[in-house]
């Protein structure tokens, strides 16, 4: 009975004394989390409890706010509010919260506030939320909610229904329907439509629409649409429209309706309209054209380029300038060093004859014109 008496009698000056001291002074009853007058060292205890706690700093096991609880220190195990827990510096296992959980800096395992987390710093295991983690800078292993927001993101998993970065994403996965960052650099970037504004650095980055605005270096990109603004190297970019706006040093391009690059380095590029200004390798498709130059070779039922230094294989051949050889139903050059095969040949400069068929050669310096041949009849 005794020792009845005693417990009850130390746990009530554990929750009271706090509370009764706050009563009597109530300066000490504000923490400086907004700036106002801290709490006196009265305020450390092992367990703290009551309706709109403030406290300077706090070390022990926990405390408990049926309102709103205030920090400006806490070392502990846990924080639990209904409403909102606010702390200045947070060093401990969990920061708990029905409402809201806000820390300037967060040193421990989980802040979990259901409607939202809102952090300065944080340093831990994870941000977890049925509505929005907000943290300025974020290093752990995981931020889950529907919308998940970071100034610099390193962790393992950003996980949510709108994830964004606003500056450096330094991590494995971030994996959301609407997946932004800034500069991405981890293993996969993955959601309906996955953006990147600057820099995309890693495995993969993979949605119904796949956008980067700056430069991508990864292995590969692929959706429905996919595009990149800047340089693209990688194994592939795979989609249904798939272009590059600047070089592309890859091996394959694969577009299902239309592949572009304006400067293409690799195996091939593929589909039914294959267009770049300037390839190095192979285009097969339906329509091919580089625009500008192509080294390599083109496979298509139409194939077009501006000065072509390999071998155009389709049944119509179009190019202004031909060092190799043209071989289809139709074969056009405006200048011809090297050989057409085909029903019909054309050649402005340098062939023996303008017009042949079956067989035409050109030969000679730029600017000439070889004598023309008996008739080919």
């Amino acid at each position: 009975m005794r020792q009845t008496t005693a417990l009850a009698t130390v746990l009530s000056l554990l929750f009271t004394a706090p509370l009764a001291a706050a009563q009597e002074n109530p300066v000490a009853a504000t923490a400086p989390v907004d700036g106002e007058t801290p709490a006196p060292a009265y305020d450390w205890a092992v367990l703290h409890a009551g309706v709109r706690p403030r406290l300077a700093t706090f070390a022990g096991v926990g405390t408990l706010a049926l309102a709103q609880g205030r920090v400006h220190h806490f070392y502990g195990l846990a924080s639990f509010a209904t409403v909102r827990q606010d702390a200045g510096v947070y060093v401990g296992g969990a920061e708990l919260a029905l409402g809201q959980a806000n820390a300037e800096r967060f040193y421990g395992g989980l802040q979990l506030g259901l409607s939202k987390n809102l952090v300065g710093t944080f340093v831990g295991v994870g941000q977890v939320s049925l509505a929005h983690d907000d943290a300025e800078s974020f290093g752990g292993l995981l931020q889950l909610a529907p919308y998940d927001r970071a100034g610099d993101f390193t962790g393992m998993l950003q996980l949510g229904g709108w994830d964004h970065v606003e500056r450096d994403f330094d991590g494995a996965l971030q994996l959301a329907p609407y997946a932004h960052t800034d500069d991405f650099a981890g293993l996969l970037q993955l959601g309906v439509y996955a953006r990147d504004d600057e820099r995309f650095t890693g495995g993969a980055q993979l949605g119904v629409a796949n956008w980067d605005d700056g430069r991508f270096t990864g292995a590969l990109q692929a959706g429905v649409f996919d595009y990149v603004r800047g340089d693209f190297t990688g194994l592939a970019q795979v989609g249904a429209l798939a272009g590059v706006d600047h070089a592309m040093w890859a091996p394959l391009q694969i577009g299902a309706f239309v592949a572009y690059a304006n400067d293409f380095h690799g195996l091939a590029q593929i589909g039914p309209g294959v267009v770049a200004e300037k390839v190095h390798g192979a285009q097969i498709g339906i329509v091919d054209v580089s625009s500008t130059s192509h080294e390599g070779v083109q496979i298509g039922l139409c194939d077009y380029s501006g000065d072509l230094r390999g071998a155009q294989l389709g049944l119509v051949n179009v190019a202004d300038k031909v060092h190799g050889v043209q071989i289809g139903l139709f074969n056009d050059a405006t200048s011809l060093r090297g050989l057409q095969i085909g029903l019909v040949n054309h050649a402005e400069d340098g062939s023996l004859v303008p017009w042949s068929t079956l067989v035409n050669m050109g030969f000679g310096p730029e600017g000439s014109t070889a004598p023309m041949a008996a008739s080919n009849e």
